[in-house]
């Protein structure tokens, strides 16, 4: 999720002597928070130039996180009030601390593309925390941003522009691919590409243990598993419907079909269907909670 991992928590009471961004030309992007989301979102953005580092300023409190932006060639600050004045602002924190950040950043007494990619907090909140200047978009990456390979769900508030979502577009695009939904829609997003990792790597893991019960040593098993699954998302990105896709390698009465007929009779579709469903609902209770922590 979007919230989670190491070094997300920006304060104001990060420990020792870091090196801060102490004025200068002001940044054209803050990102603040660099774990595991905003660290993979703003290499990306770097690597395929969506952004430009030497006008990046990154506010993380956990010094080693600092240090990995500082390579980048980002300037760096654990203080949040630094990202005042950029042009956007990527809010990548846990959503408990979200009351900090916003007070210690201020109302901005400039335009400027907030992008936040807190789990749960509204654009509503977001939009009141840093005032009227602010042009709102909350986004729903997942996991695999960090190989480049990413889905986001963005939703953008009313104050938007067309160039606001043609930047979103390009900063998501940088690791991986974005659609924009209605902010209603986040919470079925979040179960069907946020977590849906999730649901991938279970099937990888249960698929090779099926297959070491076949006879295959695990390293055998975990080579034949990720090669096919490889081949089969390859072939879906190039354009391939799955359903057209799984009819060619089905053939009637063949050794796929006996494999499916087993998979139908065990309710495999009603069983993920019900998992989305599961996941939405808890994504919703998740949002209400997050909404009270942050006001």
């Amino acid at each position: 999720m979007a919230s989670e991992g190491r070094g997300e928590g920006v304060t104001m009471r990060a420990a020792g002597a870091p090196p801060c961004y102490r004025g200068g030309m002001t940044p054209t992007m803050a990102v603040v928070g660099f774990g595991n989301m905003g660290s993979a979102l703003a290499t990306g953005a770097v690597r395929h130039q969506a952004a430009d580092p030497r006008q990046m300023i990154v506010i993380e409190a956990d010094a080693a996180a600092r240090e990995r932006a500082a390579l980048l060639g980002c300037r760096v600050s654990a203080h949040a009030h630094d990202a005042r004045g950029a042009a956007c602002v990527v809010l990548a924190v846990k959503p408990q601390v979200m009351r900090e950040v916003s007070e210690a950043i201020g109302e901005l007494a400039s335009p400027a593309l907030v992008i936040s990619i807190m789990g749960g907090i509204t654009l509503a909140s977001v939009s009141e925390a840093l005032g009227p200047m602010a042009r709102c978009v909350r986004a729903m990456p997942n996991l695999c941003v960090q190989a480049g390979q990413g889905m986001t769900a963005y939703a953008c508030g009313p104050r938007c522009r067309d160039d606001d979502r043609d930047f979103v577009t390009r900063f998501f695009g940088a690791v991986g691919d974005a659609v924009e939904v209605q902010e209603h829609m986040l919470d079925a997003a979040t179960a069907v590409s946020g977590s849906g990792p999730a649901y991938v790597f279970l099937l990888a893991e249960a698929w090779v243990d099926a297959a070491m019960s076949l006879g295959f040593d695990r390293a055998t098993a975990s080579r034949m598993v990720r090669r096919t699954m490889l081949g089969a998302a390859t072939m879906m990105a190039q354009g391939g419907s799955p359903a057209d896709l799984r009819a060619m390698v089905t053939s009637p009465g063949g050794t796929t079909s006996a494999a499916l007929a087993v998979l139908d009779a065990r309710g495999f579709r009603s069983a993920l269907h019900d998992a989305l469903r599961a996941a939405r609902d808890r994504g919703r209770e998740l949002s209400a909670h997050a909404a009270g922590v942050a006001k």
